[in-house]
């Protein structure tokens, strides 16, 4: 990837934190709160969405980057796990790993420091859909 590639490391810290989105985020947290786990999932969207208008208050940037980041993170994986299924949660977590490792093969592989990387890069990975590989 454009940052600095992944090692299995960082991929396996990706899985782990995939799944317990919807294990802890999700699972439990709808057990506690009486919900079901669809009415946490858009409870979850909801207080994501709210919170995202507000971090400009966030007064230290790397820290309203990296919040922000995150929250953006969280939320399009429950998103894409909503759409693939929730029960189907850690294939989801596994082809999202797909996807990284897809971007990192590409860039490092074929395009770093040639005319128009980042781009390619870009256009490539449009053509890739979670699921089909």
């Amino acid at each position: 990837m454009p940052l600095c590639g992944f090692s299995p490391k960082m991929l396996e810290g990706l899985r782990v934190f995939q799944e317990g989105l919807v294990e802890h985020g999700l699972f439990q947290r709808s057990k506690e709160t009486n919900q079901t786990v669809q009415e946490r999932l858009e409870e979850e969207l909801s207080d994501m969405g709210r919170f995202s208008v507000e971090t400009h208050r966030i007064e230290n940037p790397e820290l309203r980057a990296l919040t922000e980041s995150l929250s953006k993170f969280a939320q399009s994986f429950y998103k894409l796990a909503r759409k693939k299924g929730i029960d189907n949660y850690k294939q989801t977590a596994k082809e999202v790993n797909n996807f990284f490792i897809e971007m990192d093969a590409k860039f490092y592989g074929e395009l770093q420091g040639k005319p128009e990387d980042m781009k390619k890069l870009a256009e490539h990975l449009n053509a890739y859909s979670i699921g089909a590989h």
